[in-house]
């Protein structure tokens, strides 16, 4: 049963008219009805099989062994009679054929009982759909920029280019369930007040880099780490979409130009590149520049200011000769060069140095809106200040100031 149908399903416990579901739903009157009736049909004919099968199943003993990571498993159970077809051995071992495929089965005669046993496979089906189904349905978040708040871009203020890259903030992470408001607040306090004396010609805003705290149906990261988490998969990724697609298209009105860059961070290697992946093909606007290519490391040059972004899971004492070799053009020609990073969830500063003076290298670990979990309770990871930075530059001298929000 398609996820459409599931939640037709739920519906009907509601006792409320046709009009006022299908709206709710966001799908067509006849669409609803159509599918309503398809589902009572479904419902008629299971009971019919119930009523057929109930004898032979009330003295089934039922041995399941399921294995979610591989996706497959084994049912077993003892029967008065031979089931002789494929359909009768699902409804004697209630296989749910959403989730479920059977794959092979026995009978061996034990006496005078039957013991049928049969091997199952899980359906990848079952989460495509379920993913198209969300995208199908999906209605962007309606949202208004105060006019107070909206800037004026003359020229007359000073020319600046914003970094704005809010990494780590686990969207489905425990305690994590009203991290969009908190990523809205951090997203108008910051463009507000930045925009209030710069001109923004320039800002760089990052997605990705732990968006997401989970990367597949299990509640794991990319590798397999188990999380704790508070929501499912993709409530996480819906609630994650709609906060960036938002965010996006709100931080387009205070700037000249808006660079979407994607860094995958480890929790969500995969996910985050789907969600930035759909978002560049739901905004169009000739004032946004995709950066969404699946790469470590990024770097973007304005004026003087070399920039560089990465999740920063793979440290290395390396760091800026690997930079000034993969990156030696942009290297070359700018004098102001900083990398920004998360994974750590607290705020770090180095500068590189060389006999007294600087290098021209700055990296900056970046701090986290998101909540500490059980985990990081557990490891005494805790006591850092949730907020988020917006820093400015000049396209001379670079740094001029960084902006900080502190989440509550």
């Amino acid at each position: 049963m398609s996820y459409l149908k599931n939640k037709i399903l739920e519906t009907l416990k509601w006792k409320k008219n046709p009009q006022y579901v299908s709206k709710k739903l966001g799908i067509s009157l006849d669409k609803y009805k159509e599918l309503k009736k398809e589902i009572l049909s479904e419902r008629k004919q299971l009971k019919k099989k119930a009523k057929f099968f109930d004898n032979a199943a009330q003295n089934a003993q039922l041995v399941e062994s399921i294995d979610l990571e591989k996706g497959e498993g084994k049912i077993s159970g003892t029967f008065s009679h031979e089931p002789k077809t494929p359909e009768e051995i699902i409804d004697l071992l209630k296989i749910d054929t959403t989730k479920w495929k059977l794959s092979q089965y026995w009978n061996k005669q034990m006496g005078d009982h039957w013991r049928v046993s049969a091997l199952v496979t899980k359906l990848k089906s079952a989460e495509e759909d379920l993913l198209v189904d969300i995208l199908h349905n999906w209605k962007p978040k309606k949202f208004k920029i105060p006019k107070a708040n909206l800037p004026k871009l003359k020229k007359d203020k000073e020319r600046v280019c914003g970094i704005l890259s809010l990494q780590d903030i686990h969207f489905g992470k425990e305690g994590n369930e009203t991290i969009d408001k908190d990523f809205e607040d951090t997203m108008i306090n910051l463009l507000s007040r930045a925009t209030s004396s710069h001109y923004i010609e320039n800002l760089f805003f990052v997605v990705g880099g732990d968006l997401i705290n989970m990367d597949t149906f299990y509640g794991q990261t990319t590798s397999g780490t188990p999380l704790d988490n508070c929501t499912v998969a993709t409530k996480a990724y819906e609630q994650a979409f709609d906060a960036m697609h938002w965010g996006i298209n709100y931080a387009k009105a205070f700037c000249k130009t808006l660079t979407v860059v994607y860094i995958p961070g480890n929790h969500d290697r995969l996910s985050s590149f789907h969600l930035a992946h759909a978002l560049g093909k739901s905004i169009d606007s000739k004032d946004i520049v995709w950066d969404l290519e699946y790469l470590e490391r990024k770097v973007h040059v304005w004026n003087n200011n070399f920039n560089a972004f990465e999740h920063g899971d793979k440290p290395s004492k390396n760091t800026p000769l690997i930079y000034a070799s993969e990156y030696a053009k942009e290297w070359g020609v700018t004098k102001n060069r900083t990398l920004f990073t998360g994974h750590y969830h607290q705020e770090r500063k180095v500068e590189y140095v060389t006999t007294s003076e600087t290098s021209g290298f700055i990296h900056k670990t970046l701090p986290s809106l998101c909540r500490s979990d059980y985990w990081h309770y557990s490891k005494k990871f805790t006591g850092n200040r949730r907020s988020g930075k917006l820093e400015l530059q000049h396209p001379i001298t670079g740094n001029i100031c960084e902006l900080t929000y502190q989440a509550m």
